[in-house]
């Protein structure tokens, strides 16, 4: 891998960048599952006679989540029935301005996703809005530390070929955006799931509508245009 080429841009007022390959969260990101996670998450607590969920750490995966909130005894019996509810959670799940068009756009080779739902939710929350499953999809049970910690995206990375600090992250909550800073990237916050001001990305925005991404010089890395203001 040559990781002679220099970073993609910092410039937070950018309006656009190149970068060797785009790494996306899935919920909050690509599609809209807030509503259907946290009803998901308030049925398992209350099963389980925890009480009110409260607010729901958006990003993380389910066994960490439960880890923080089951004692270990449980935690089996709870993490298995959160997975349960999550699967045939099928309504309020939609995708986002903008993704459709934007992923049209991509070349196979150019582009990962990395979530902390397990293989199977993913797989159906995909199905569900339309969007063909891209060649690198690394899920909650690729990977042994998730977000905040780095691993996963750096693992899409090398499964692409591509140095981390080439990529672009698209992220919608505090833990992911951490990730993606962590690996080295070049990080768009999404704001929306979260305040902008919880999100310390190279930049921020409220849509994906209105990026776009052309072919950069030579054909090898991706231009990435933001709408301006």
């Amino acid at each position: 891998m040559d990781t002679s080429t220099s970073p993609a841009p910092r410039a937070t007022d950018a309006d656009h960048l190149d970068a060797d390959a785009l790494l996306f969260d899935l919920d909050g990101t690509l599609i809209d599952s807030t509503r259907a996670t946290e009803i998901c998450w308030q049925e398992w607590s209350h099963r389980l006679g925890l009480g009110d969920h409260g607010q729901h750490p958006h990003g993380v995966p389910a066994r960490d989540v439960v880890a923080d909130r089951v004692e270990p005894a449980r935690r089996a019996e709870a993490l298995q029935l959160i997975e349960r509810l999550e699967v045939a959670q099928t309504e309020g799940i939609a995708i986002k301005d903008g993704v459709a068009e934007l992923l049209a756009g991509l070349p196979a080779e150019k582009w990962a996703i990395v979530t902390s739902c397990t293989a199977e939710l993913a797989a159906v929350r995909l199905a569900l809005v339309g969007i063909a499953a891209p060649a690198v999809l690394v899920t909650a049970d690729s990977v042994t530390r998730g977000k905040p910690d780095p691993e996963g995206y750096l693992a899409a990375a090398s499964a692409l070929g591509v140095d981390p600090r080439r990529t672009v992250v698209f992220e919608d909550a505090p833990a992911g955006v951490q990730a993606g800073n962590a690996a080295g990237a070049w990080t768009l916050g999404i704001a929306g799931t979260y305040d902008a001001g919880a999100l310390a990305a190279s930049k921020i925005v409220t849509t994906l509508a209105g990026t776009t991404v052309t072919a950069g010089a030579g054909g090898t890395a991706l231009r990435v245009g933001f709408p301006r203001g």
